[in-house]
């Protein structure tokens, strides 16, 4: 198995796991924020505001630039 094949079954694993979170977050009487809420709780702060900018930065370098 090549490292591009492991790194993409990696990523999918992430996607699936968050996808199963936000599932389990949106059933009735559930105390598991969704993505929605905790992004809303993070940007409160500046520090969060500040992660945020370098979350979306580093995905706009890794993902949309050509090396």
């Amino acid at each position: 198995m090549s490292p591009r094949v492991i790194t993409a079954i990696g990523y999918a694993l992430i996607g699936l796991a968050a996808l199963a979170v936000e599932i389990v977050a949106r059933r009735p009487g559930s105390r598991v924020p969704t993505f929605g809420q905790l992004v809303q709780h993070v940007m409160h702060e500046r520090w969060g505001r500040v992660g945020m900018l370098l979350v979306w930065w580093w995905l706009g370098f890794h993902f949309l630039s050509r090396s």
